[in-house]
């Protein structure tokens, strides 16, 4: 039996068990109830332990879900089932505020302190303390150049490189510390001290998408209202990443701290091949419903409503029907959490790929679809009272402003993008009868299922 201690950043003694067995089976148990919150809404406080499909449906959940996870699997002689066979050597620094870590270990480093914890990495560009500040990509080489291309081009880190943190997701990545004077760093080795940023590294083949998810994220900072990730551009070339600033960490002076978040695979108990609609069957699927019941649980629940449907519309906008639900997540800054920065912001109608949008918008599976009733029905699924006269002039807000926004984007970079945005607020203004002018655009084809 493998038995971890389950952390929470500001709390010095564990705060539960993760247990599994040689079947891999796995169960987490509490062992106090006086917590600032439970780690998860799909797993709240109480003494019985949870069984294996609750606990899995959160804690595999903070694992990779790529190259990088057969590499520790291979390294370790662990099964793919053996989430907390990977965790004890992974669990350290998890997304969110908490460790896992082999019973009786201690806790990870916390918190972080930038001038001991991390050890600078040769080749890293200096990063702005602002990542909007900054519009030329930043170049790299040394070790750096090294990591990335290892990213690129195997999807795993080299053999000789620690791994800093478990990061969910398909993409290549890797955790990464910017210390006061703007170097990169890695935490020292065995440290588990907390990163600040995320570094994605894409395939050769895909190297314009960092560009692109850049630009795009931008953008969708500018057409609503909610926090959205920031990013910056490292690299030149044939070897790009998108350096993403995590919103799960806090830096006081020279201390990182953890920020407890779950992403919305987490909170409804989900497993990862379930983070689209289609792929699950109610109650247990990613569905508007089941949006509507996390939103319902935030401490602003009219707050996280609307800005949930505003960050829908401008994905919509941007091509984006990849916001499925380990791209949408919760920040616990108190007693009860909040609708997490949007991020993962990726126009995907530029790639061959499905179109088909990660949840249903009503009765609407595809974006060029989505009408004013079908908006009726998601408002009305998500807790609101629907799509009333303000949010229509909203919707028109919105539309607006991505149009305006998709003039300004760069050439030639931003020309793809561009004809997205109005290609999508054709269809838009014109399914929900905004009577929105829309400048000419080049087709971008639409795979739909």
């Amino acid at each position: 039996m493998t038995v971890l201690d389950v952390y929470f950043e500001a709390i010095s003694a564990p705060i539960g068990k993760l247990m599994s067995g040689s079947d891999a089976e796995m169960s987490f148990s509490y062992v106090t109830d006086e917590l600032p919150h439970p780690i998860s809404m799909s797993l709240p406080v109480r003494e019985e332990p949870y069984g294996d499909v609750a606990a899995r449906g959160f804690f595999s959940n903070l694992l990779f879900e790529n190259e990088m996870r057969d590499q520790i699997m291979q390294r370790h002689g662990l099964s793919e089932r053996d989430v907390v066979g990977l965790l004890f050597h992974l669990g350290t620094d998890c997304p969110g505020s908490i460790s896992c870590v082999p019973e009786g270990m201690g806790a990870g480093k916390r918190p972080g302190v930038l001038s001991r914890d991390y050890d600078p990495m040769d080749g890293s560009p200096r990063i702005p303390a602002n990542l909007s500040s900054k519009t030329d990509p930043l170049s790299v080489s040394g070790d750096l150049a090294r990591i990335m291309a290892s990213l690129r081009d195997n999807r795993c880190l080299p053999p000789d490189t620690d791994d800093p943190s478990p990061l969910a997701g398909v993409q290549g990545k890797i955790a990464l510390t910017r210390l006061d004077d703007g170097r990169l760093a890695l935490p020292k080795s065995g440290s588990g001290a907390p990163t600040t940023h995320i570094l994605k590294v894409p395939r050769a083949s895909e190297m314009t998408s960092v560009q692109r998810e850049h630009l795009a994220t931008r953008l969708m900072s500018t057409i609503q209202k909610h926090p959205v990730a920031k990013t910056c551009v490292i690299g030149e070339g044939v070897l790009q990443g998108l350096l993403v600033e995590r919103f799960d960490r806090r830096i006081d002076s020279e201390h990182v701290h953890r920020i407890h978040q779950e992403d919305f695979c987490q909170a409804l108990g989900l497993g990862a091949r379930l983070k689209y609609e289609r792929h699950g069957t109610p109650p247990r699927a990613f569905t508007a419903e089941a949006i509507g019941s996390l939103l319902g649980g935030t401490r602003l629940p009219g707050q996280a409503r609307l800005a949930f449907f505003e960050i829908t519309i401008a994905n919509i906008l941007l091509g984006n029907s990849d916001n499925h639900a380990k791209n949408h997540a919760l920040l616990y800054t108190g007693g009860w959490p909040v609708l997490a920065p949007a991020y993962d912001v990726d126009p995907v109608l530029l790639d061959d790929v499905t179109h088909e949008m990660s949840f249903r918008i009503g009765e609407a599976r595809m974006a060029d679809d989505v009408n004013a009733h079908d908006l009726d029905l998601f408002l009305k699924a998500i807790g609101a009272r629907g799509f009333t006269s303000p949010q229509e002039r909203r919707c028109a807000d919105l539309v607006n402003s991505a149009l305006a926004a998709a003039t300004a984007l760069p050439r030639p970079a931003g020309k793809s993008l561009c004809d997205v945005i109005r290609q999508q607020a054709h269809h838009l203004s014109g399914n929900i009868g905004l009577g929105i002018p829309v400048p000419d655009f080049d087709n971008v084809p639409v795979n739909r299922p």
